[in-house]
């Protein structure tokens, strides 16, 4: 078992991750809201070329940062695409195991993960089980450079309720949008960043949302809007969610091979 990193708590209300080199904003137990990495280091995504089953995937990354010489401790993000919605019954029993290697990695503090999480349900060729599609984690930075990475942000409030639920009209469409913008942009403000500096957005839903790109909506975000926006046909893991948005802000990413 990995020796637990001590993670203390800071002034400005983030985590310290001392082993892994970077600080997070706490949210819950399946995910943080996001992190930002120390001084002198940045974070790096890597993408799968073939999706590996969330049960392969733990020593996956275990080996391969040990390769690169870095700790398990500097595994700060994972991207997983799920068959289909859950009830909330299923979606806590999805997150036991997950939530286990955690701890034995030292990423849990008490109740609050350390790492940030996206879970998306493909309505196009979904995966057979759940998988692992890229991974983040923190390296010394090669160059001057401002990163960060954000937990996915569903249509779901902090009290557990779905926005406008069981509504997918398009004005309950353009609500739920709305409030994800909303909430990134305040945990991008929590974390000392704005949506200025993001380099990737990614938004999934699967019904229409009229004047997506209007003011209202995502032209709200500002001038990042013209590097363009991923959009995907794709819901949030929870039954009853309908859209989900993406935010981080990194210079380096790339493919790695299955092994």
């Amino acid at each position: 078992m990995t020796d637990t990193p001590q993670i203390t708590t800071r002034s400005d209300g983030l985590l310290a991750n001392n082993a892994g080199n970077y600080a997070i904003l706490p949210s819950g137990a399946a995910y943080c809201s996001g992190i930002v990495p120390d001084e002198g280091y940045e974070v790096v995504r890597a993408e799968r070329q073939n999706w590996v089953p969330l049960d392969e995937a733990y020593e996956f990354i275990e080996s391969y940062l040990k390769s690169i010489g870095r700790p398990v401790q500097a595994f700060c993000g994972i991207e997983l695409r799920v068959p289909e919605p859950l009830s909330l019954d299923n979606w806590s029993s999805f997150n036991v195991p997950y939530l286990a290697k955690l701890r034995e990695w030292g990423l849990l503090f008490g109740d609050y993960s350390c790492v940030c999480r996206s879970n998306i349900a493909l309505d196009l060729h979904p995966p057979a089980a759940t998988a692992m599609c890229a991974f983040s984690y923190t390296v010394p930075a090669t160059a001057k450079t401002t990163t960060f990475l954000l937990s996915g942000q569903a249509d779901i409030g902090a009290d557990g309720k779905i926005i406008a639920e069981g509504d997918t009209s398009q004005a309950a469409m353009q609500r739920r949008t709305r409030f994800t913008i909303d909430t990134v942009g305040a945990t991008l403000a929590k974390l000392g960043h704005s949506w200025s500096e993001t380099t990737r957005i990614a938004l999934f839903h699967a019904h229409e949302i009229p004047e997506l790109w209007g003011p209202g909506l995502l032209g709200s975000i500002g001038e990042p809007i013209r590097r363009g926006v991923l959009v995907y046909r794709a819901r949030p893991p929870i039954a009853g969610g309908e859209v989900e948005l993406e935010a981080r802000a990194i210079r380096q990413e790339f493919s790695v091979p299955g092994r």
